[in-house]
């Protein structure tokens, strides 16, 4: 965890303490997972505020309803998550995230769809031979 993660984000210390609730609750669920406990270990040595959140044994799953986010390019936008369990991969999850239709969100979605294929479809085009 680093501070500067949450620089464009005004809601980053909530999310952040949820975040450490869920992984709790994940290290509770697999305690002999050598990955899990190096991972909470490495985190615990080289960050001030993982441990701090860590000390304080929050436990929960980290599945609220909606979050605001703020992209540099298209600004603030509130999208709704749901968090799906995977039923042939224990211990996984998948997080979707969706914008309200016809939302200032959505735009802003469709806008960073738009940016992130450009480069994709400029690829695509062949180039004339002589």
């Amino acid at each position: 965890m680093h501070g500067q993660a949450g620089g464009h984000d005004p809601h980053w210390r909530g999310k952040a303490r949820d975040t450490v609730a869920d992984l709790r609750m994940t290290a509770a669920r697999y305690p002999d997972d050598p990955d899990l406990t190096e991972l909470v270990g490495e985190l615990t040595l080289n960050s001030k505020e993982f441990a701090s959140l860590w000390a304080a044994h929050p436990v929960q799953k980290c599945i609220p309803p909606s979050r605001a986010f703020h992209h540099p390019l298209v600004g603030a936008m509130t999208l709704t998550n749901e968090v799906m369990e995977l039923a042939q991969d224990e211990g996984q999850r998948m997080a979707l995230f969706a914008a309200a239709p016809g939302s200032s969100s959505a735009a802003a979605l469709r806008l960073l769809a738009d940016l992130s294929a450009a480069p994709a479809r400029d690829r695509t085009q062949v180039p004339a031979s002589d």
